[in-house]
């Protein structure tokens, strides 16, 4: 499988499969919600940090002080 046509979007996928199994497993009965909870959580501040992280395209460093024009 190639996995370059799932660039930026690994981290999604593992988020939604972690909801669908907290959410599924607590309406079927076999996920305790204090257990449930958290892994909601828990992806859920996953997708934040995720989102957070700039992609290599958009980092842009900054010129040396040394490097600029007088």
């Amino acid at each position: 499988m190639d996995f370059n046509s799932l660039k930026g979007k690994k981290t999604y996928l593992m988020i939604i499969a972690i909801i669908c199994y907290a959410v599924g497993g607590m309406v079927a009965g076999l996920v305790n919600y204090s257990v449930g909870i958290p892994l909601i959580l828990g992806a859920l501040g996953l997708g934040g940090l995720r989102a957070a992280i700039p992609k290599e395209e958009e980092i842009v460093v900054p010129p040396s002080p040394g490097s600029m024009p007088q």
